[in-house]
This record gives structure tokens, C-alpha cells and sequence, in this order.
């Protein structure tokens, strides 16, 4: 282990296409490269601590043809959340406006999903 500017360095691997990706976001925003990498790391540890006292009844099961599938223990059951008319819709609750959906609105799997769909006009 190495220590720089007083903290800990951990070196770790990023898939090379990963890498690109940010650093030319980092370069964008006139950001140091691993500033931004760690950044994006401290970002997604925050997201889920939030998510974890937010909710934590609820968990992340899996994502599989545009459809999220959502753990909920509280009701012993898994949501389904997919896109119906560009919205977010959850399936369980049968609610564009639930615990689930705002659960889901944090995941990338969500992201994902608005991706894939063609825009409809």
C-alpha cells in the first residue's frame, strides 16, 4: 500500500474502455482523472447508504429484458418495474409513484432501460 497527499492508495483494475469513458468525462469537465474516477466511487458508496436506510426492506434482484426486478421483504414479494409510456410504472403496486419506483430512480439498471427504448414521439 502507498500512501499519497496523507491517505492510503489501494491500486486496482479498470477495464480499459472503462477508463476511456472517464477520462474523457474528467477531461470535459477539467477534472484530474483519478479525482474524478474516485469521485464516481464516493458517489455510488453514498447512493447506496442512502438506499440502505431509505429502504431497506427493498433490495436489487436483478435487471433482465427491460424489466427491474425489486425485493421487497416488508411485503414479501418482488416488483416488477418497467417503462410504459416513457414512465417508470411498478408492476406490484400497479403505481407510476411507489417506494419501488423511487428505489428504482437511484439504480443504473434505470438508466439502462431508457436507453434501450427508441423515443416515441
Amino acid at each position: 500500500m502507498v500512501k499519497r497527499g496523507g491517505k492510503e492508495v489501494i491500486t486496482v483494475e479498470i477495464f480499459k474502455q472503462t477508463y476511456d469513458v472517464m477520462k474523457s468525462t474528467a477531461e470535459k469537465m477539467h477534472w484530474n482523472t483519478k479525482e474524478y474516477i474516485n469521485s464516481v466511487l464516493a458517489d455510488a458508496i453514498d447512493r447506496d447508504r442512502f438506499l440502505q436506510s431509505y429502504a431497506p426492506y427493498l433490495s436489487r434482484i436483478g435487471y433482465q429484458d427491460n424489466i427491474l426486478f425489486i425485493r421487497d421483504a416488508k411485503e414479501s414479494k418482488t416488483a416488477e418495474i418497467y417503462l410504459k409510456d416513457r414512465m417508470l410504472y411498478c408492476g406490484l403496486c400497479e403505481s407510476k409513484d411507489c417506494s419501488h419506483i423511487h428505489y428504482a430512480l437511484a439504480l443504473s439498471e434505470v438508466s439502462k432501460m431508457f436507453l434501450k427504448k427508441p423515443r416515441q414521439r
